[in-house]
């Protein structure tokens, strides 16, 4: 179960004795939502996971689309085929793309300044000039974008820009993946990409021969002992996502954190969790550690050319993974729960997003997204587990795209919830 910890003013009077023991833990602030997300991953460097939870459910990147785009970037730069003080000429669609760092349309930048505008300021214009110039021309680029990620085995990430805004702008598909692949993607990045982590812990840069400032867009930076990364994300499909890594004495971490509803909430989840890593000292006690009582997402296959059919909310134990502390541990022997903060207590959340794959259909080779057509919430003390019946019409093809295909149903064994599925 999803439990929040409400701290009035007797707890913070206790929190406030104890200072000494919060060294290592998060400081609990006022209106934070530990729990605002909708796909989460903790784990070490080597591939140890800690905790997930919803983690192979398919959701918008958004602007952690650009981790790929500045990963091509670099590897033109290795390979001798680009570098960094290249002069770009800025083209007028570049400099057109809204959301970034004012850049001058037929004015030169070099690939550096490019590259910390992406990473740091995550300025949407800079990674289109970026495609422009390493690709070619963009299309080319997000092809090789997304051969990139087959060559790596993250078959759920799926590009469609450099930059990771919705199709409401690009007029394309979305840019989507899981916090799995995710995960492997920071661990991939961490490990062969120290470059990246040069631009990316840096709060503040500058540009175009100093002229202009950048500022990160990572929030943490500073604020959270040893965060050195990755990379943010917020449209209004997405919510907000971040894919966060952290090193503390030679033990480096990686948290995935998707679909928050405010970067507030994400922010103090990444807080916590990365604070939670340390205190409970996972890689120091745990060298080798893969649990197995983690929540995970099963795929079921069905058929139409082919319906791969995402059960996101499926965990291999009847109850997640617990969200606690031991901070929270500690206080739950002094502060008295009212009835609000019980196990008992229910409240509404949603349980089908309409901003969710619920399955893909590959119709001649080509792979279109099956969304619910609305969103379901409920009242309850626990989000239900829920795996999915995915029914298609006959008669849907590639022209199907934007209308209604089919139906599902989802169920926990005992609640059943049925709707229609849109096809994106």
């Amino acid at each position: 179960m999803k439990k929040k910890l409400n701290i009035g003013r007797r707890s913070k009077k206790i929190i406030m004795s104890m200072a000494f023991l919060t060294v290592s833990a998060l400081s609990f602030a006022s209106g934070e939502d530990y729990y605002d997300y909708k796909s989460l991953l903790i784990g070490d460097i080597n591939g140890n996971i800690i905790k997930e939870d919803n983690s192979s459910a398919v959701r918008p990147l958004a602007s952690v689309t650009k981790i790929m785009t500045s990963i091509l970037t670099l590897d033109k730069i290795k390979n001798g085929q680009i570098s960094y003080e290249d002069k770009v000429t800025v083209s007028a669609k570049a400099a057109s793309v809204p959301y970034g760092i004012k850049l001058t349309a037929g004015k030169q930048y070099t690939v550096r300044d490019l590259l910390k505008a992406t990473i740091i300021k995550s300025s949407n214009n800079a990674a289109y000039a970026l495609a422009e110039y390493v690709g070619g021309n963009v299309p080319n680029f997000v092809q090789s974008m997304n051969e990139k990620a087959r060559s790596y085995g993250l078959e759920s990430l799926r590009y469609c820009s450099p930059h990771g805004l919705p199709p409401s702008y690009t007029g394309s598909c979305m840019d989507q993946g899981n916090a799995k692949d995710l995960y492997k993607l920071a661990q991939i990045t961490v490990k062969d990409y120290s470059e990246y982590l040069n631009f990316s812990k840096n709060k503040t840069d500058y540009v175009d021969n100093g002229n202009t400032k950048v500022t990160s867009t990572n929030s943490l930076l500073g604020n959270v002992l040893g965060v050195d990364g990755i990379k943010t994300g917020y449209h209004n499909a997405a919510g907000s996502n971040i894919v966060l890594t952290a090193d503390r004495g030679g033990e480096r971490m990686i948290a995935v954190i998707l679909g928050s509803n405010r970067a507030k909430d994400r922010n103090a989840i990444g807080t916590k969790e990365i604070n939670d890593y340390y205190a409970n000292s996972y890689a120091r006690k745990n060298k080798n550690y893969n649990t197995n009582n983690v929540a995970s997402a099963t795929h079921a296959v069905d058929s139409y050319d082919n319906i791969e059919t995402y059960n996101a909310n499926t965990s291999k134990e009847t109850k997640e993974p617990k969200k606690d502390n031991f901070i929270n541990k500690f206080l739950n022997k002094f502060v008295k729960k009212n009835d609000s903060d019980s196990e008992s207590s229910a409240k509404k959340m949603k349980i089908i997003n309409k901003n969710d794959v619920i399955a893909i259909a590959t119709i001649e080779n080509e792979k279109y997204n099956l969304y619910p057509s609305r969103d379901v919430e409920i009242t309850a003390t626990q989000r239900p587990n829920l795996k999915y019946t995915v029914n298609i019409n006959s008669g849907v093809s590639k022209n199907s795209k934007g209308k209604i295909v089919g139906t599902y149903v989802a169920t926990d064994g005992t609640l059943t919830y049925s709707g229609e599925l849109i096809m994106k």
